[in-house]
């Protein structure tokens, strides 16, 4: 009959709990988003092989310039159709157009600067003596302001006739023309933190000082509002009449480009980060768009409804910034239903399991059996609370400094993010992403290269070393020997890297000079510049491969071996190699299971030498899975992709240490 009724009792048991997980799963489902979205307001996007390094955008959106790396400037109309193509003889560096549309200038590193009407038709051009790097010109195209990489100021007239010239004496790249006609002014920003208002004579009106260089600078049709990008990351906004600030607001890296709307309610700042920020009146972040590479060049519609953003990985975005902005609110209130969704999935379960304790044999069993183990942990620790207390600040540490970084990044390989200031889930977008990275996929063969080599070097140059000073009669030739071979551990890395980076040398390094002098002339070469033989080169780095820190876990495992051992394989006619392989290596497995593991994690993770040798190149010729993580993090701030290549790693190295725990053996004994 007992029997009987805990049967009664477990099968409600087993369909409420059946019921209960249904029910959170439906939720979850429901709930949780599973892969990112689509860029909210992302009207068109255009793509090219080469950095689109301007934009420019008619006063409506309708019309919308993009210059590039390529030597192209592509007019294209509010749909993303292209209208018509100009090409100069050299990258496109700056590029403005009036609000109608029928004047651009362009600046370009052929050392022209170009007005064109606005069907592309180039109406005159002057050459400078260097690059043209930025352009500006007035609404009516009465006034064309030009910039050179001679520190020079150009101002022209509509025909083309050079007005006047100024030679700073500083670099300057940041330029914008307001007004028309006889009261048109030109806005000049330059390296040294001075920003500048030249009427059409030349003759300057207003001087305003930042701490840091002008970077670039937008200027409303009426002057009245000067938004300008400094070196040090800051977007600052200033009154035209007097130079005042009247905000700042910082990026996360250096601000490439400035843009304002007619009535300086609205700006956007492109940064390196990656990111555009779209700012408010008064300076205050209203939206964020995060691009996949750097942000070069911004432009905003005189009425802030469309905006158009350029980036380093060639790509030309046309956003529409009321929809951008609805979308990040969809966004926030779909984090907020996942964020109860959740809360509500565990209180769900926490009140099942309470209800299954109180209310169910098999319940109540489970509940006495798991709180008596607890229950018993807690009281032992109470007896010893002292102990406890005295490694808190160690465990804080570890947590905070060890397994929070560890977590976070297994999290956040998940979501698009970016530190302190935005995190958004993108499922396993980031992976798929990495799938398509040709240098994260070439980086793994040659990591597979380098643990198989790093394996080979490890396990045969120490052991032998080791082998031959174990055999060494003399106990004072064994100290000085070992002493020799270990000194070099006191030596960084760093510097033996940066030693073979001498070596290897083109012009004067000491291999390229030997070979020369032996009379080997045609095997000289760029050694890391030679995709046939770099990752060659940086395995040659080391030679002969003496690990001192092998070398001391071998050589202790050799003096570790008992002498009757030894003594009777000498009795037994052994010779030195017999002894070897039948007594030393099978007693030496504990120590080659170790460095086995060691070795093979850090071969996985190799990112300092290749960094500070090639930088991964030449191409993708030495590129591996641990210095995209770097790049991708460090300068690109993808932390949410850098984040994903660590998981991947992670993975990687779980199952290697898996794969040797299990399958290497240690566990050779001998009896004494």
């Amino acid at each position: 009959m007992s029997g009987a009724r805990a049967a009664g009792h477990r099968v409600p048991f087993k369909r409420a709990a059946v019921a209960i997980a249904l029910a959170a799963a439906f939720l979850l489902v429901v709930a949780l988003p599973i892969a990112a979205q689509s860029p909210e307001g992302l009207l068109w996007k255009r793509e090219w092989a080469s950095r689109v390094q301007a934009v420019a955008i008619s006063e409506d959106g309708g019309l919308i310039a993009v210059g590039s790396r390529d030597n192209s400037l592509r007019m294209f109309d509010g749909s993303g159709e292209q209208l018509w193509l100009f090409e100069a003889e050299n990258s496109i560096l700056g590029v403005d157009m009036s609000p109608d549309g029928q004047w651009l200038a362009v600046a370009s590193e052929d050392r022209f600067v170009y007005l064109l009407d606005g069907k592309g038709n180039q109406l005159w051009n002057y050459k400078a003596a260097r690059p043209m790097n930025n352009a500006a010109v007035a609404r009516d195209g009465s006034l064309v302001a030009a910039t050179s990489d001679d520190l020079s100021v150009y101002v022209f007239d509509q025909g083309g006739n050079l007005l006047w010239q100024e030679e700073l004496g500083i670099g300057v790249r940041a330029v914008d023309v307001y007004g028309s006609g006889e009261k048109a002014r030109v806005v000049l920003g330059s390296d040294d933190g001075l920003i500048t208002i030249y009427n059409r004579e030349g003759r300057d009106l207003l001087q305003a000082w930042l701490d840091y260089s002008v970077v670039s600078v937008s200027v409303t049709p009426n002057g009245a509002r000067i938004l300008a990008g400094a070196g040090d990351g800051s977007a600052i906004l200033l009154n035209g009449a007097n130079g005042n600030q009247i905000w700042s607001f910082k990026t996360e890296d250096t601000v490439k480009s400035v843009s304002l709307a007619s009535d300086g309610s609205i700006a956007l700042v492109g940064s390196e980060d990656g990111s555009a920020y779209l700012l408010d009146r008064d300076g205050l972040l209203t939206h964020q768009f995060r691009q996949d590479s750097e942000v070069l060049s911004v432009a905003l519609a005189s009425d802030g409804k469309r905006l158009s953003i350029g980036t380093v990985s060639g790509a030309a975005r046309i956003y529409d910034r009321a929809a951008a902005l609805s979308g990040a609110a969809r966004s926030s209130a779909q984090r907020q239903r996942t964020v109860f969704a959740v809360f509500g999935v565990i209180a769900l379960l926490v009140l099942a399991a309470v209800w299954a304790a109180r209310n169910t044999a098999a319940g109540q069993q489970v509940w006495q059996r798991s709180a008596a183990g607890p229950l018993g942990v807690l009281q032992i620790m109470w007896s010893a609370r002292l102990s406890y207390i005295l490694i808190l600040p160690t465990l804080a540490l570890l947590l905070t400094f060890n397994y929070y970084p560890a977590f976070s990044g297994l999290y956040h390989a998940f979501t698009e993010w970016s530190p302190g200031v935005r995190t958004e889930w993108v499922g396993l977008s980031n992976f798929h992403s990495l799938t398509e990275n040709r240098f994260f996929l070439s980086g793994f063969r040659n990591a597979a290269i380098l643990v198989v080599v790093s394996v080979a070097k490890t396990m045969t140059m120490p052991l032998l070393v080791a082998e031959f000073i174990f055999n060494l009669r003399n106990r004072f030739s064994q100290y000085w020997f070992r002493t020799l071979f270990v000194v070099p551990i006191v030596l960084p890395a760093v510097v033996e890297i940066l030693v073979w980076n001498n070596i290897y040398d083109p012009a004067i390094g000491l291999l390229n000079e030997t070979l020369k002098l032996v009379g080997l002339e045609e095997l000289t070469r760029v050694w890391y510049g030679d995709a046939s033989v770099a990752l060659g080169s940086i395995i040659f780095i080391g030679v002969p491969w003496v690990n001192a820190f092998a070398l001391l876990i071998f050589y202790g495992g050799l003096i570790s071996i008992s002498n009757e051992i030894i003594d009777a394989s000498l009795v037994d006619g052994a010779s030195t190699w017999r002894r070897f392989w039948s007594i030393d290596l099978p007693l030496l497995m504990g120590q080659v299971k170790l460095l086995l593991i060691l070795n093979f994690i850090n071969a996985v993770q190799t990112f300092e030498l290749v960094f500070l040798t090639t930088g991964g190149g030449p191409g993708a010729a030495t590129y591996t899975p641990a210095l995209e993580l770097y790049y991708k993090a460090m300068r690109m701030d993808r932390m949410g992709i850098a984040s994903a290549i660590g998981m991947i790693l992670f993975m990687i190295i779980l199952a290697g240490t898996i794969v040797n725990m299990r399958f290497v053996s240690s566990s050779t004994e001998y009896e004494a």
